[in-house]
């Protein structure tokens, strides 16, 4: 979030309205009606101007005898308003206000997580008498406490009142008031004003003591309205704005007696001045002061040849603004684990915080209120002035709300100092808090901005807090700016296109664990010649590298690799692309670098890779989730993609755990580690074939390992994980080949069951004989496959799996012509097979009741009672099967909602055994077999070998596919597969059916170990 544009806006607004209300008692006509205006004439009535000058007699009576004048008011006024300062109160004595804290779990201490902050707003002057050295003020300010939010940009309500929510107090308070300008202290302006508002308490005197059980979490009560019009603010703002003197102290405090149930101890309001006041009139200090700070450890950060136009002074301040109202990270180094850092460097917490809770590292540093002039000198490198203000956020803190903020602290500096184009620092001196000093201001901030990247050194912005006088008196603070591979291309675009490059170095090693990891033998030549991967025909076509960056890149769930069926994915893998190639960030064909493209290469003289079938120069960046992988959480790698075998072969550095850094193994083991981390990684990241796309969904394997012994305090078990979908730009074309390769696939598979059903018509009329012993149960089954998806609309002959999704997505539609005409030949050739499925059925009957008609009473032809009943028997304990194997994968893994979907979803669990009876079509010719003792052949053996070798087909293909997924789902949405059976069940399945065959076969055979 940028808040520069906010803040100018919150800040133009307030000063729109005073110039509308101008003297108050004359307001332009046209604006009379207007409401607002209305309720700021009825604010602005400036009656207690007496009063004032009573209350404020000390104020008023320092005031120069110099006029002020309307003009220089008027340019005044500018900076008069503030917004989300500071305040503070004594904790033991009267509050402001009651504070509700139900938004907070019941056993969760989060003080740390709230502000007091306090926003003034100048409304309106009374210039009736503008020769006076007084000018009548009329304001409001809104000071409140809140939890991790800002207050308004503007007042909420115009009138006094006192708004209590959980997380969220604010009181509003109605001012009117004098302005002067006094000589006390150097000069300063001073504002006194008398404000009315309304208590935030009851009528009745609060017990202080007890008061936050009155009003606290559980109490929601709503005050009465008690209007309190003893309010006094006095402000003081400082007439120059330098490095020790930009800052507005206030004090408010309540002039009832402090038995009144109004009152409420004095509180102390602090703020910087507006940015415009500080973008005009800031005032830089002598340049013998910061160079006295910065004459020392000044060095050269790279070879003059390798700085680059960064380090020029015509282009610093340009590059410095990209970084303002930037967070950076804070690394600790000297506060090990029997040591408790009240501190962090020069900032002061407040409290004690013990370095060995892991917390120093996860407090952050903003800059903010930048602003940088540029030397005259133009014809040389052209140095800079910058001054920048410097806040640490405590972990407990939003980091989007903190540069909204104002307040000055002990954790807030105030910076200046000189860019150095020479050496390319930024040096500065610091103060610490409100300290108005200047020799008592000993922090030293140097910045350094790298202009090489490399696989240790990701930072684009590095500086140090140090002290000025060499002293112990708190350790050196280091923070930096970490880059994300997608804000090269996003919020650092045209930075990085102008002067970032990467500089690789683990390229040799990369190669030697692509030579031991790749097979080349007749099978991977093989499989390289017909499996395509994601690759680039031009290597020097930037817009080409950018298009197969992309493609390499993912962000997805992932499992491990060898447990990824039937579960919720419980790692989130972000894999981005750093460069690829000559490429750096991403290229756009409209924008062109100032290099040509071209990357800076530490090892390109060392491994050129000119061929296009050699592999590609990497470096990239891997974060995973979950607290399996906290130790291994990121990861930066540099390596090679094999373009031939969809495989990248990188070398990982990670980070030391903060822990482990400040501890005795960490000291004196010798772990062989490059600036401070773990380089000795390796990670291999294999894509699925673009040929096989019509098969298998677009996913990765990724496999790290450590190189260490197992004995090193460094190593970690390997890791093998398997993405999701990896969601693509042309993922839709896709889905839409897979479904129409699957329709064909079953317009193929239903024109070879009407050519079995065809055979078996034609040898039951040259046999039959044979005819009352085929069974109907067999014969039903067939019908109810061609006729079921007719007439209830259901999947035909198979129902392929898929993905359920937890959010609804909109079911993906082919309105293709070609899909409708796929789907009436597909209707055509089931209505053949009903037709000649019943025909066989309608034979099979017949000739059973002319059979019985010729046979005696005693005698019994083939009956089907018996062969349905055995039948069933085996179709229900395979249903039980299912169940049990059903209940079996839902296992702790799974969430609550996933394991109650898998557990009931019947249908699916009805269609999927539906399948099963489809396949195992011969098990009711096997049982009639058997009962029936047959001594002929019953069935053709086209009919049954080849009805089996198409449900082999079908079952071959479902057992190799990957589930057809929804093109509109999200990339890290939560999903699992439709699968009922997993891959080792289905080929169980497949191996019955073909065994059923093997036995109808047997049996016509005329072996007599199958009759009973």
């Amino acid at each position: 979030m940028d808040f520069r544009f906010f803040s100018h806006i919150r800040l133009v607004l307030p000063f729109i309205l005073v110039f509308l209300v101008g003297a108050t008692s004359s307001l332009l006509p046209a604006y009379e009606d207007s409401e607002e205006l209305d309720d700021l004439k009825r604010i602005c009535k400036f009656e207690r101007l007496m009063e004032v000058e009573r209350e404020c007699a000390r104020v008023v009576s320092s005031a120069s005898k110099a006029q002020l004048g309307i003009q220089k008011f008027y340019e005044i006024a500018k900076g008069l308003s503030f917004q989300n300062g500071d305040w503070v109160q004594e904790a033991s004595g009267v509050p402001l206000m009651p504070f509700d804290s139900s938004d907070m779990p019941m056993n969760f201490s989060g003080s740390g997580s709230l502000l007091k902050l306090a926003s003034f707003w100048v409304m309106g002057f009374n210039l009736s008498d503008p020769s006076n050295n007084a000018i009548g003020v009329c304001g409001l300010l809104s000071i409140g406490i809140t939890r991790n939010s800002t207050l308004p940009d503007m007042p909420q309500t115009w009138y006094p009142k006192f708004h209590k929510s959980p997380g969220y107090s604010v009181l509003t308070i109605a001012f009117e008031g004098h302005y002067v300008e006094s000589e006390d202290e150097g000069g300063q302006g001073l504002m006194c004003m008398l404000g009315n508002s309304v208590s935030p308490f009851s009528e009745s005197p609060p017990d202080f003591s007890t008061w936050s059980l009155n009003y606290g979490c559980k109490n929601n009560r709503q005050f009465s309205p008690v209007k309190d019009d003893r309010i006094m603010l006095v402000l003081q703002y400082p007439q120059s704005f330098t490095l020790t003197s930009g800052t507005i102290v206030g004090d408010l405090r309540s002039l009832n007696r402090r038995s009144d149930p109004k009152y409420f101890d004095d509180i102390s309001i602090v703020s910087r001045l507006s940015h415009q006041t500080y973008d005009s009139s800031y005032q830089f200090i002598s340049k013998k002061i910061v160079s006295k700070a910065c004459n020392s450890d000044l060095y050269e950060h790279e070879s003059s040849e390798k700085r680059g136009d960064v380090y020029h002074g015509n282009h610093f301040c340009r590059v410095l603004q990209n970084f303002a109202s930037e967070k950076f990270d804070i690394v600790v180094e000297n506060c090990n684990s029997s040591n408790i850092c009240e501190n962090l460097g020069p900032f002061v917490l407040g409290e004690k915080v013990e370095s060995k809770d892991n917390i120093f590292h996860k407090f952050r540093l903003m800059m903010t209120d930048l602003r940088c002039v540029l030397g005259d000198n133009i014809s040389k490198l052209r140095a800079a002035k910058v001054s920048a203000f410097f806040r640490v956020i405590s972990p407990l803190e939003d980091v989007y709300y903190s540069g909204a903020r104002s307040g000055i602290s002990g954790m807030t500096i105030s910076a200046e100092g000189t860019w150095n184009p020479s050496y390319g620092q930024l040096c500065m001196i610091g103060c610490v808090g409100l300290e108005n000093d200047i020799n008592r201001c000993n922090s030293k901030i140097s910045l350094v901005i790298p202009v090489i990247l490399s696989i240790t050194q990701r930072s684009i912005l590095m500086g140090t807090i140090t002290n000025i006088q060499g002293t112990d008196a708190f350790s050196p603070l280091l923070f930096e700016k970490k880059v994300h591979p997608s804000d090269i291309w996003n919020r650092y675009h045209d930075y990085s296109r102008s002067y970032l490059s990467y500089k690789y170095s683990k390229i040799d090693l990369a190669n030697d664990f692509w030579m031991r990891s790749k097979k080349f033998n007749i099978r991977t030549v093989v499989h390289d010649l017909i499996f395509k991967y994601p690759s680039t025909e031009d290597r020097d076509n930037l817009t080409l590298l950018s298009s197969l960056s992309s493609k390499l890149s993912f962000h997805v769930n992932a499992l491990p690799d060898h447990n990824h069926e039937h579960k919720l994915p419980g790692t989130l893998v972000y894999f981005e692309i750093l460069t690829l190639g000559k490429l750096f960030g991403r290229y756009w064909s409209e924008l062109t670098r100032h290099d040509n493209g071209e990357l800076y290469s530490g090892s390109r003289d060392n491994f050129a890779f000119t061929d296009e079938k050699l592999p590609l120069n990497v470096s990239a960046h891997l974060t995973l989730s979950g607290e399996n992988y906290g130790h291994i959480s990121k990861i930066y790698l540099e390596g090679l993609y094999d373009q031939l075998g969809g495989k990248m072969y990188l070398i990982g550095c990670k980070e030391i755990d903060f822990q482990f850094q400040h501890s005795e193994r960490f000291a004196y083991e010798n772990l062989n580690l490059g600036s401070k981390m773990d380089c000795l990684i390796e990670v291999m990241i294999g894509y699925s074939p673009e040929t096989a796309r019509w098969l298998r969904n677009p996913t990765a394997k990724i496999s790290i390992s450590s190189a260490r012994n197992a004995e090193d305090p460094l190593y970690f078990r390997p890791i093998r994980l398997k993405t999701f979908l990896i969601p693509y730009t042309d993922n839709s074309k896709e889905v839409r080949f897979r479904r129409n390769f699957e329709e064909l696939l079953r317009v193929s598979i239903l024109l070879g069951s009407i050519s079995c059903l065809f055979s078996q018509l034609w040898y039951m009329k040259k046999n039959d004989y044979v005819i009352p012993f085929i069974s109907l149960l067999m014969l039903t089954i067939q019908v109810l496959v061609y006729c079921l998806p007719l007439v209830m609309n259901t999947t035909v002959l198979i129902k392929w799996s898929g993905y359920h999704y937890r959010s609804k997505y909109p079911p993906y539609k082919d309105r293709s012509m070609h899909f409708k005409m796929l789907e009436i030949i597909k209707k055509s050739l089931l209505l053949v097979a009903v037709v000649l499925a019943l025909r066989l059925c309608r034979k099979v009957w017949k000739s059973r009741q002319r059979t019985q008609s010729l046979l005696s009473p005693l005698d019994h032809g083939p009956r089907e009672i018996r062969v349905v009943f055995a039948s069933g028997i085996i179709h229900m304990i395979g249903v039980a099967f299912i169940l049990v194997i059903r209940e079996l994968k839902i296992d702790e893994t799974m969430s609550a909602a996933a394991a109650n979907h898998n557990a009931t979803d019947w249908e699916t669990i009805l269609q999927e055994h539906w399948s099963v009876v489809q396949d195992w079509f011969l098990l009711p010719q096997i049982m009639g077999n058997l009962i029936w003792q047959i001594q002929v052949k019953p069935l053709s053996k086209v009919y049954y070998i080849g009805l089996t070798l198409l449900r082999f087909l079908l079952r071959t293909y479902d057992y190799m596919r990957d589930p057809v997924f929804n093109p509109y789902f999200h990339p890290t949405e939560t999903c699992s597969s439709t699968e009922v059976f997993s891959r080792f069940e289905k080929i169980v399945i497949i191996m019955i059916s073909l065994s059923f065959a093997v036995i109808v076969h047997v049996q016509q055979s005329g072996c007599n170990i199958f009759k009973v």
